[in-house]
């Protein structure tokens, strides 16, 4: 791909050159350009892979903290419905005896 860039950049140079204009002059003077122009394409690859690297991270963060948020949800409903349980196996007990204590009566 790199390989690719240059060759059709030198090629543009090479075309557009004025034929009163010596072939070696106008690469010299192309090839700061040509440098700025892969460098720029290097660092901009480099920031937006790191943009979206960052944005992975943040995303498994959020993915993490939602499954972590449902656990303890989960949880949190699960002692509930204990204590239910438990509050009307103590309220059966209570009403058996209280029957239990009328039948002697």
């Amino acid at each position: 791909m790199k390989c690719t860039v240059v060759f059709l950049v030198l090629s543009m140079v090479v075309l557009m050159a004025e034929p009163g204009e010596g072939f070696i002059g106008a690469v010299l003077s192309a090839v700061p350009h040509i440098f700025h122009g892969i460098k720029s394409l290097f660092h901009g690859k480099d920031k937006l892979a790191e943009k979206l690297d960052q944005q992975q991270l943040e995303q498994l963060d959020r993915e993490l903290q939602e499954q972590l948020d449902r656990e303890l949800q989960e949880q949190l409903d699960q002692q509930q419905q204990e204590q239910l349980d438990q509050q009307q196996l103590m309220d059966k007990r209570l009403f058996e005896d209280v029957i239990a204590q009328r039948r002697f009566e």
